[in-house]
């Protein structure tokens, strides 16, 4: 992806470019989270973030689409 810019508003927002909505996979209403490594800021949706998170968590006698479908019903219902 080519880099790509956004303008920070009076009330310090910014909209995601909708190349960078796509590349996240973020709609409306999703949670993004921004995280520092080193010397630059890191942008995730939250439930990939998630998801990473339990990778090594995972219950043995469940599927990997199993509980993305527990975390999609979790995320929904908020």
């Amino acid at each position: 992806m080519e880099s790509v810019s956004s303008k920070v508003s009076s009330q310090n927002q910014i909209t995601l470019p909708g190349d960078v909505r796509k590349k996240l996979g973020v709609k409306p209403g999703d949670k993004v989270v921004f995280i520092e490594e080193d010397d630059r800021i890191i942008i995730k949706s939250l439930k990939d973030l998630v998801y990473e998170m339990v990778e090594g968590f995972k219950d043995l006698d469940k599927t990997d689409k199993e509980f993305r479908k527990g975390f999609d019903r979790m995320f929904r219902e908020g």
